[in-house]
């Protein structure tokens, strides 16, 4: 029996990747067919403990390494020892380092003709021309056959990549993400809900501003206060991991908002496991990146009955289009983003829209058929006529 192999690009980053991926596993394991993945991670990483946690442990091959390039360097090795018509998955290996890891091992994997994937769930992008060039060699070298987590990302990595076999919007656990009645909020939200507040939630990870994967948290300080400039009582919420040495990021927010006079209406909460229970107290979420390459927190959020506000450009805007593009706002307009929130809040077609919103969720984010779309992308599973047509398409 062939086995997909996944070799992860980070293993201790906690994002939409890793989520993805333990939906994916998920999916296997509804089928049947856990034995026909195997998940690479490196010993002791968040990732590891991530997967064991959600019960995924006979899917998933540990390899002790310091780092992720020995990590990436071991796991590769390991993937040349199996059977050769066992594929492998490269799930956004992106770093530069990795990049060098794997133009040394292009020629191997070429020469055996081993399938090889390239999951693309971020732009690829490099700061410099050289890195560009680096990525432009490795892929040239590797030749990989890709799927990108939207039409926006699959739009930036054709400049270096143009043999995309897939679109794969993310999966979202529509058992677990669902709206949750009488259940009890969470600790930290209950003074919150007792002030009479309405909450907008973001979850998601705090990172550098400006970079290509701004998460653009900076703007929703700016827009609580037109909020409350308009005598709308709203507290804002974000949950997300900070990297940063001495959680530079936070206080830099945390200043910013106290600077605005909305620090007392202002959160940051670390990640949680369970975020469900948290969408299930939002009044609505709040999603301003510019470039965000999918937008997971859009498709959860939908699943859980909250309605989003989020930006009119990126995989946000894209998945917004679908079912409520009166929702989408310029990510940089804090008065727009505002009234927007006041109109979604308000307006009785909201329950209408949402439902709509549900229904393209249940139609192109199931668990079942992210996997089933994977299995045949990949080969573990014949493609239809329909199917192999639209992959010449993209």
């Amino acid at each position: 029996m062939r086995k997909l192999l996944i070799l992860p690009g980070d293993c201790d980053v906690l994002g939409g990747t890793v989520v993805t991926l333990a939906l994916l596993i998920k999916g296997f394991e509804q089928f049947n067919a856990a034995e026909s993945l195997c998940v690479l991670v490196r010993t002791d990483s968040l990732i590891e403990k991530y997967l064991h946690q959600a019960g995924h442990k006979t899917c998933v091959k540990s390899i002790p390494a310091k780092h992720q390039v020995e990590f990436c360097t071991k796991a590769l090795q390991w993937v040349n020892q199996q059977p050769l018509d066992y594929p492998l998955l490269l799930d956004n290996c992106n770093h530069r380092l990795l990049q060098l890891v794997l133009l040394r091992a292009s020629l191997h994997l070429r020469l055996n003709n081993r399938p090889v994937f390239y999951f693309f769930h971020d732009l690829t992008l490099s700061y410099n021309y050289a890195g560009y060039l680096l990525r432009k060699l490795t892929f040239a070298c590797l030749a990989p056959l890709s799927i990108c987590n939207s039409h926006f990302t699959a739009k930036h990595v054709r400049r270096f990549q143009s043999d995309i076999r897939g679109i794969m919007y993310q999966p979202v656990d529509l058992t677990r993400f669902q709206r949750q009645v009488g259940s009890n909020p969470p600790p930290e939200l209950q003074p919150i809900l007792e002030s009479g507040a309405k909450i907008i939630l973001n979850p998601s990870r705090l990172n550098q501003p400006g970079g290509m994967n701004d998460k653009n948290l900076r703007s929703l300080i700016p827009v609580l206060s037109q909020l409350r400039a308009s005598g709308h009582y709203f507290h804002c919420v974000i949950i997300g991991q900070d990297v940063s040495p001495t959680q530079i990021y936070t206080q830099e927010l945390l200043q910013s908002a106290k600077k605005a006079g909305v620090v007392d209406y202002f959160t940051i909460l670390p990640p949680k496991f369970a975020i469900e229970d948290y969408y299930n107290f939002a009044d609505i979420v709040v999603t301003l990146a510019p470039r965000e390459p999918f937008g997971r927190i859009v498709v959860e959020a939908i699943a859980c009955g909250v309605p989003v506000v989020g930006s009119c450009t990126g995989g946000i805007g894209e998945i917004l289009s679908h079912f409520a593009p009166e929702w989408m706002v310029d990510p940089n307009d804090a008065l727009a983003a505002a009234q927007t929130i006041i109109h979604v809040t308000n307006n009785a077609n909201t329950p209408e829209v949402l439902a709509k919103a549900k229904s393209w969720v249940e139609e192109n984010c199931t668990i079942d058929k992210y996997t089933q779309k994977m299995m045949e992308i990949t080969g573990l599973i014949p493609l239809t006529s329909k199917q192999k047509e639209l992959s010449r398409v993209y």
